[in-house]
């Protein structure tokens, strides 16, 4: 049998599986023994990857829908076909009448080059099902950091002496993380969840709070260690700014209305500020509890404001970190041009933008001037008859998209649709 390594695209950690393949069947599925990221373990997801891949419908050929029904083509007819209808839409309707929707679970190559093929040379609209989940935190990590990025590595949940999970359940959505978790035998697990996850149940410490109190928590704990001064005055000095504006801020948010607003009491309170305030690395995670929670952004940047505050940023085992929920949403935000110009920057940055001509060899003039339309106005222009075509990457919006019905409406307005999935029965 050949032994091929290739990398598990169900959540953000991405993990490398060996395949046993003989006959072009996969025979098993194994955890790659040294990768560093999974170091031979996986969870049940990922060992059932041949399960999802063996099955006997498996189209060999693109598909064409026609008025007699489906049938097979050749793919030299499929690029063909493609190619020329998507020149015709846009000679007639111009650029911005086409669209792509991509996904996190692409690996990086294959991102990069739908990004540059769609938005760079196309000049069509291009979105991720990654902004779904990722949007908010994004705009908190660029408008906090000045980029676009989470600052950890999963090392850190092994150097970490407290850390801190809000709106996340590693033990099922990521349970490599958790595995790196249960090896840290010096550090104090403390969960804040409007609900006694699996986590929870598995944590030191567990922080049940109402649901939308998340922002009014974190600024009543950072006004709470301002009070009592535990914070680093000097990490603050030479690293942050308007510190003053934000201490004025949080200033309105006392502990005496705590049990009212946050549903926590005045002595857990206190026990969770002292927890960050004893903590020598102080790691805070999130993941979709938070980033699709109400008022989002502000909340992840009341996280960041309070590893900052701490001095809990740049050393190993601390940060402020969204555990996003695909294996590769970053190279979305980054290539897919989710966010801004391709390969990171914004996209009035001349700087950046000649920087990306000379990498990829050329005029920085063919770049888009201005950013993508987001996923949910691509199919509001769908429908208002705006977009006429669209091609759907390694994702189900039919089934995943928050109003499915809408997008049904959207696919009968189009006049060319085409999806690219490794699985031909879905939505």
């Amino acid at each position: 049998m050949n032994k091929i390594q290739t990398t598990c695209n169900y959540c953000s950690l991405a993990c490398n599986m060996d395949f046993y393949v003989e006959n072009e069947s996969i025979k098993k599925v194994v955890p790659s023994e040294k990768y560093p990221v999974n170091k031979g373990f996986s969870c049940i997801k990922g060992l059932n990857l041949d399960k999802q891949l063996t099955s006997d419908d498996f189209p060999k050929n693109p598909i064409l829908k026609t008025p007699n029904g489906r049938e097979e083509i050749s793919w030299d007819s499929a690029y063909s076909l493609f190619s020329q209808k998507l020149k015709d839409i846009t000679d007639k309707y111009g650029k911005e009448s086409v669209a792509a929707i991509s996904t996190g679970q692409l690996a990086l190559e294959e991102m990069a080059l739908v990004g540059h093929v769609f938005r760079n040379y196309v000049g069509g609209q291009l979105d991720g099902n990654t902004r779904l989940c990722m949007a908010t935190s994004v705009v908190a990590h660029k408008q906090s950091f000045g980029f676009d990025a989470p600052p950890y590595t999963l090392n850190d949940f092994e150097l970490s002496d407290t850390i801190i999970f809000t709106g996340a359940n590693p033990v099922v959505a990521h349970p490599i993380i958790w595995d790196r978790v249960r090896k840290n035998k010096n550090k104090k697990v403390i969960v804040i969840d409007i609900r006694r996850s699996e986590t929870a149940i598995n944590a030191d410490y567990f922080f049940c709070i109402k649901p939308k109190s998340d922002l009014v928590l974190y600024y009543t704990i950072a006004n709470y260690l301002i009070e009592k001064n535990w914070i680093d005055n000097s990490y603050i000095e030479n690293f942050s700014e308007n510190f003053e504006d934000f201490k004025n801020h949080v200033s309105k948010f006392s502990i005496d209305d705590i049990e009212e607003t946050v549903g926590i009491t005045k002595e857990e309170f206190i026990t969770l500020a002292t927890l960050i305030h004893e903590g020598d690395a102080v790691s805070f995670w999130w993941t979709m509890g938070i980033n699709q929670s109400y008022q989002a952004v502000r909340t992840a940047q009341g996280i960041i404001n309070l590893a900052v505050m701490t001095g809990n940023m740049g050393r190993p085992g601390t940060g402020a970190n969204s555990i996003t929920g695909q294996c590769n949403a970053m190279g979305s935000r980054l290539f897919s041009n989710t966010t801004g110009l391709y390969g990171g920057g914004e996209y009035a940055d001349e700087a950046k933008r000649k920087f990306v001509g000379e990498a990829l060899g050329l005029d920085p003039a063919i770049f888009p001037t201005k950013p993508t339309l987001p996923y949910n106005v691509i199919i509001e222009k769908i429908i208002s008859g705006e977009i006429k075509a669209l091609w759907i990457l390694c994702t189900n919006p039919r089934h995943s998209w928050i109003n499915n019905y809408e997008f049904q409406k959207a696919i009968e307005k189009l006049e060319l649709f085409v999806v690219q999935d490794l699985y031909p029965n879905t939505d």
